[in-house]
């Protein structure tokens, strides 16, 4: 995220698609959202998914998190992770990559949502 400031830049969404997404499991509904994504990380680090068919989370990987009717963005940076405000609201110059992480983020089954960049950005 640094790099990306210095250049006065910020992470794009037409780089990223939806790659998984589940439910968020009960006993982290309630938990602060930095806590939820370290038990993310460790979970698509350590852990994965049977049906998760990605890479590893990694920096300037993207992840949504949608509680309470609420979605929230956060970038993977090499340490932690940073809020992401106005992330989904950015308009596209290619509509359709950005309706589709709105439409998927916006559905009911969707918590959390783990994000990726393009194929061409970053190895599968």
């Amino acid at each position: 995220m640094r790099e990306l400031n210095r250049r006065g830049k910020t992470p794009d969404p037409e780089h990223y698609e939806v790659t998984y997404y589940a439910d968020l499991p009960a006993m982290w509904q309630d938990a602060p959202n930095n806590e939820v994504l370290e038990e993310l990380f460790q979970v698509f680090n350590l852990s994965r998914p049977q049906d998760f068919e990605g890479h590893s989370l990694s920096v300037s990987d993207v992840i949504a998190l949608k509680r309470n009717g609420e979605v929230s963005v956060h970038y993977v940076d090499s340490i932690g992770f940073n809020d992401l405000p106005g992330f989904l609201e950015k308009q596209p110059e290619r509509p359709s990559v950005l309706m589709n992480l709105k439409e998927k983020c916006d559905a009911p089954e969707c918590n959390p949502s783990g994000c990726k960049k393009e194929r061409s950005d970053h190895e599968l």
